[in-house]
């Protein structure tokens, strides 16, 4: 029992010492309020709106960029049966744009991957991809908009397309982006 309030008193003295020292107190201040602090810091990551990323597709759109063309003849087997070609748009030694043709005899569609600093920020996919580049929003099929390797949205002019993305395939274009990027390093090698 004596021990007992001998710890007791032990405790109390401390915490009256402390209560009446400033600097003590100023210190156990700090370092209680020390993490609280650092997460009131921290800055929210700047988000990128939609109009952003459209205005970023009509800029790539209106440059003169002559593709770099790879055949997929040497590329995995998922690629080649998909693709014929693949068009890599490039600017300041950055690929700001990836564009899928497939084999005629076999379909129309392409798919279109842009991107910024930050990576895939849109992806256009079209079911009759053959004339003119830079087509409007509303005369494209699919469209998905992401910002730092999340989907933002995605938009569906037709429900009744040739092919159909599901949602969850969003995880697989950021994938096949990845990897076209490193068809194009492997290029340049």
């Amino acid at each position: 029992m004596k021990k007992h309030q001998s710890i007791t008193g032990i405790l109390i003295i401390t915490v009256g010492l402390f209560s009446c020292n400033p600097k003590a107190k100023k210190e156990t201040e700090a370092i209680t309020a020390a993490p609280q602090t650092e997460v009131a810091a921290e800055p929210s990551a700047p988000q990128i709106s939609i109009e952003d990323i459209d205005a970023m597709r009509s800029e790539i759109e209106s440059l003169e960029i002559t593709p770099v063309e790879v055949t997929t003849s040497g590329l995995r087997e998922k690629i080649k049966q998909k693709w014929s070609n693949l068009h890599f748009y490039v600017q300041n030694d950055k690929v700001v744009k990836v564009k899928t043709y497939p084999y005629p005899e076999i379909s129309k569609r392409t798919e279109e991957f842009y991107a910024n600093e930050d990576g895939l920020v849109l992806v256009v996919i079209e079911d009759n991809g053959e004339g003119t580049k830079g087509k409007s929003k509303n005369e494209l099929d699919k469209m998905y908009y992401f910002h730092k390797g999340k989907l933002l949205e995605e938009l569906k002019k037709n429900e009744k397309s040739e092919y159909t993305v599901k949602e969850s395939d969003a995880e697989e274009l950021l994938s096949e982006f990845n990897e076209y990027l490193e068809i194009y390093e492997q290029q340049k090698k």
